[in-house]
């Protein structure tokens, strides 16, 4: 089954496996995992939406998962009290391989990560008959390469549609209430129903939005109780976030992502928030513009 298992790099641990195989286990052990722990997640980076796979101390959560890991990926029901965090991931094909990231988060916020080096392989093919492997081989390969076009002309067109807002800048200072990082789409802009909306400030997560929901337990502590969005944003194409008690931590840029279902970036604007002392001072956007996002 295995080329190779359990060997230990620089990187974390790489685990081959032959392509065909019925699964392959991502180890992950996080010995006394944290009783507040919420949530584990498999990441990959290598891909435009990272999230493998989500548990959550209720049960798994598919709703951000990759679209390319549907139905084949499952852990433990007892991962986040043991802390076994291991990844079944089945049938698994040459492109699955890449790094891998077992992440435990408390209140959205990274906690432990581990890093996996998948890497699978075809099997080495037996020795050619020509006269007779030759047509069995060109006609599959013909068929795989007219499937692919089709397969990723969708998302090639996808990618094309996808539209950047110009770049906001807002001041506010520390004795106000709140500040609003306005996103107001345009009527042109039609959306589909099942879109995901992200909020983020450098590496934390600050607002989540998909299928009609809020989705608070996926926000970094940092920002719990302290933002809004319109109820219905999808309705009126009003994205905006409201974020209370403004403090100057809160300083930076401020990324707004709107996925659809594959995980493809629909539309996209970046806010650049100044907050300053009590007494207005301080140097006026510290230097924080696109490049800074």
């Amino acid at each position: 089954m295995f080329l190779s298992s359990g060997s230990q790099h620089a990187s974390g641990l790489e685990v081959e496996v032959y392509e065909g195989v019925e699964s392959v286990l991502l180890p992950c052990e996080v010995p006394g995992i944290p009783s507040d722990t919420t949530a584990a997640v498999w990441d990959c980076k290598d891909l435009n939406i990272q999230t493998v796979h989500v548990r959550l101390r209720s049960g798994d959560r598919f709703e951000d998962q990759n679209i390319h890991y549907a139905n084949r990926t499952s852990m433990r029901a007892d991962a986040l009290q043991t802390g076994n965090l291991s990844l079944t991931l089945r049938n698994p094909t040459v492109s699955d391989s890449g790094t891998y990231t077992c992440i435990t988060r408390i209140f959205g916020r990274d906690d432990k990560q581990i890093y996996v080096q998948l890497k699978v392989t075809e099997r080495p093919p037996p020795p050619p008959v020509w006269p007779k492997v030759l047509p069995a081989v060109l006609v599959p390969v013909v068929l795989l390469a007219a499937a692919f076009g089709v397969f990723m002309y969708p998302r090639y067109k996808m990618m094309k549609m996808r539209k950047d807002y110009p770049l906001e800048m807002v001041e506010v200072t520390e004795v106000e209430e709140s500040v609003l990082l306005l996103f107001k789409i345009n009527e042109e802009d039609d959306l589909p129903q099942d879109v995901k909306v992200e909020w983020k400030h450098q590496n934390m997560m600050v607002h989540v939005y998909q299928n009609n929901e809020h989705l608070h337990l996926l926000q970094d502590q940092d920002y719990r109780d302290r933002t809004e969005m319109n109820e219905d944003p999808l309705r009126n194409k009003d994205f905006s976030l409201k974020l209370k008690d403004p403090q100057l931590s809160d300083h930076g840029g401020y990324t707004c992502t709107i996925y659809n279902k594959g995980g493809y970036i629909l539309l996209h604007k970046v806010v650049s928030l100044n907050v300053t002392g009590r007494d207005g001072g301080g140097d006026r956007w510290g230097g924080v513009g696109p490049a800074a996002v």
